[in-house]
């Protein structure tokens, strides 16, 4: 492992020299066929709409678990109803992971959640079927451009769900660990986002295309390696 001391007198890795020692272990992890069905559209919608606002994968994830059982993207809930019924389980302690005395948590902002869920509900059900929509569209971008219409969902966001369902491949999830990455290694000097995803994502790609990497294996290794640090 090679280190390089950067203009910030901080300490940034050699990215090319790990992405060829360990790439292929990364490709590995985010390679695979991936047939995306509708529910795997409306669980990772779900998600995506209950994380951001300093809520964890884990509570987020709980939360996945417990309102699917009320078919929440189901065309038979009014939006006001939805939105009710959606509220009134948010705010009950009933979301893991348990406090350190044992209790179960409440959920972070439950009524800004629940008219959130309830308004892209609505959406999907204008446009539905939603799978078989985002499908037809060819390009990556274009897929996001349509999911970033619906309420809640932002570029950040949008990439990130077609990502996971193996829709995205030319596209970057932009969050604070890919920035830090970016500035350690001079790709960027700052950004503000969201006004500058766009351009943050497209020096992403082009690092990714001189390292011949594949943009969801590098992104990984980056927030991995990241954290380890």
């Amino acid at each position: 492992m090679v280190l390089q001391e950067n203009t910030r007198a901080t300490f940034a890795l050699d990215w090319a020299e790990l992405w060829e020692e360990f790439g292929g272990f990364y490709v590995e992890r985010v390679s695979g066929p991936r047939t995306a069905t509708a529910e795997d559209f409306e669980d990772e919608l779900l998600f995506c709409l209950l994380g951001g606002h300093g809520v964890t994968f884990e509570l987020a994830q709980s939360a996945v678990a417990i309102l699917k059982r009320l078919d929440v993207f189901d065309s038979r809930w009014s939006t006001m109803e939805l939105e009710m019924l959606l509220s009134s389980e948010l705010v009950m302690p009933q979301f893991s992971p348990p406090r350190r005395d044992g209790s179960l948590r409440r959920y972070r902002y439950p009524r800004r959640k629940a008219s959130l869920i309830a308004r892209a509900a609505a959406w999907v059900a204008s446009r539905s079927p939603l799978r078989e929509t985002v499908l037809a569209l060819d390009e990556d971008e274009a897929r996001r451009d349509f999911l970033c219409e619906c309420p809640g969902i932002g570029l950040k966001t949008a990439s990130w769900l077609l990502r996971n369902l193996g829709l995205g491949s030319s596209l970057a999830v932009v969050d604070i660990h890919l920035l830090r990455a970016l500035m350690a290694a001079n790709r960027i000097s700052k950004a503000v986002l969201p006004r500058d995803y766009r351009q943050v994502e497209q020096r992403f790609l082009a690092w990714c295309k001189e390292l011949k990497a594949p943009p969801a294996a590098f992104d990984l290794m980056l927030w991995e390696w990241q954290r380890a640090l």
